[in-house]
């Protein structure tokens, strides 16, 4: 906390990983204050209006969210310099000086204002220090939305299993040729009361099918896999179609509509012909093409391009 030597101006400060335009924007929009303007989660801003100009005035109503309390922080602007510095005098006579600078990349913010003397400068610093930290929070997401961060790695898929996981994970790349095992992982005794696994026992395995990465989860009984969710599996031939149709029914698993099945782990499979999308976005047969197909379980590729 900084002050003057008589403790008549407290300082807090932030640095924003947000550009300045933005920061600025949601410092001084009425919606946005509404959002950020609270030191804790029981308070909140029900409204706030801002005439943001040299004797302008403001006014955010700030109260408990159990509605026992609430005050206006309110005032009159007394100089504005766009993206740069706001000085405003409150209803109680009391000065607040805020500065916006860029620095690194960031948005840097530092608020002076002269304390009360109803509470204690710490108390009220930390109040100020607070709000700000909400501020810094809700810009970064705001800025993170704007501009969204770009995707380094693959999106991986992973499958939770009760128990099964490496088991099932023998049975994938036993079916798919161009596929392999990665890394595994194992619990520890840190944990047990929430995993309740022996230390030692597997709880993950990664593997890969034709490039795609994908992890296998010793997740315990507590879910359960749904057609929600299902692995296409586009097939030049008929006898690619046959073959990962018995593959992947084999041994309990069970055959369903339109190229879907379950395998014996519950997972949901799409054996799709790669035509298939080509003939159902003709709209001169894709009538004809849906009626031959909805009876199918596993689907018939020349009886699809006859119709």
């Amino acid at each position: 906390m900084k002050t003057t030597k008589e403790q008549k101006i407290v300082t807090v400060h932030t640095k924003v990983d947000a550009p300045l335009d933005l920061v600025w924007k949601l410092w001084t929009t009425p919606e946005d204050i509404m959002k950020w303007n609270n030191a804790s989660d029981e308070w909140h801003t029900p409204r706030a209006v801002n005439d943001l100009r040299t004797g302008g005035r403001f006014n955010s109503r700030m109260e408990a969210r159990d509605g026992s309390h609430g005050f206006d922080f309110s005032g009159i602007y007394d100089k504005v310099i766009l993206k740069e510095r706001i000085e405003y005098t409150m209803d109680d006579g009391r000065k607040v000086t805020v500065l916006f600078s860029k620095t690194n990349g960031k948005t840097k913010i530092t608020e002076s204002f002269e304390p009360e003397t109803t509470n204690s400068v710490e108390l009220q610093h930390d109040g100020w220090q607070s709000i700000l930290n909400n501020f810094k929070r809700y810009a970064e997401v705001k800025a993170a939305f704007a501009n969204p961060p770009k995707i380094t790695h693959q999106i991986t898929p992973c499958l939770w299993f009760d128990n099964q996981a490496e088991e099932a994970v023998n049975f994938y790349v036993s079916v798919f040729k161009n596929s392999k095992i990665g890394r595994k992982s194992y619990f520890t005794k840190e944990g047990f009361e929430f995993h309740g696994q022996k230390e030692g026992t597997l709880m993950t395995v990664d593997f890969q099918i034709n490039g795609q990465t994908f992890v296998a989860l010793n997740g315990g009984p507590i879910f359960k896999f749904t057609e929600a969710i299902s692995w296409q599996v586009f097939c030049d031939t008929q006898a690619e179609i046959d073959y990962y149709w018995e593959k992947l029914t084999a041994d309990g698993g069970q055959e369903s509509q339109c190229g879907w099945l379950k395998d014996k782990y519950g997972v949901s499979w799409q054996i799709v012909p790669s035509v298939l999308p080509k003939l159902l976005s003709d709209q001169s047969r894709a009538e004809r093409v849906y009626k031959v197909l909805y009876p199918m379980k596993k689907i018939d590729i020349e009886k699809l391009k006859k119709a």
